[in-house]
């Protein structure tokens, strides 16, 4: 059944018009019935910088946002690495949500530890492409960051 979900969620992620306004809605609230860390990747695939309606997106956020495991940071990292070169914009939106909270940065630390390497180095690029954009409110805590793993 995700499968299907998250088909539509990718169908209507540009959110153009009611219909598809409606259906990514409908199907993001399904989504939410079952939600869980295995379904974390494939969301972060359904972000696209070209949507025409970004408040509406903030749901699929809030969405990530309800699972706080170890894993659930895994997933995300990996769909964020996975999402940047096709939506660097919202990758760099949910890394910002997870820089601002002191629990997060330290899941971050714990579970970069634990990635492979590839990812962790892709994912500090963009930990620095954040640091580069806004120094004086992201610097120290990405400084920390990178410098623990």
């Amino acid at each position: 059944m995700n499968k299907e979900i998250f088909m539509n969620l990718m169908n209507n992620r540009m959110l153009r018009d009611n219909d598809e306004i409606e259906g990514y809605e409908r199907n993001l609230e399904t989504l939410a019935g079952s939600f869980s860390e295995e379904d974390i990747i494939e969301l972060c695939l359904t972000f696209d910088d070209k949507t025409q309606s970004a408040e509406i997106m903030y749901s699929a956020i809030h969405l990530l946002e309800t699972l706080s495991s170890k894993l659930a940071f895994e997933k995300t990292i990996i769909g964020v690495v996975r999402m940047f070169e096709t939506s660097p914009d919202w990758a760099s939106i949910i890394t910002y949500r997870c820089l601002n909270d002191e629990f997060s940065v330290q899941m971050i630390k714990d579970v970069c530890r634990d990635l492979d390497e590839k990812t962790c180095l892709e994912y500090k690029r963009i930990l620095q492409k954040i640091k580069n954009e806004d120094p004086e409110k992201f610097g120290i805590v990405i400084d920390d960051i990178v410098g623990s793993i």
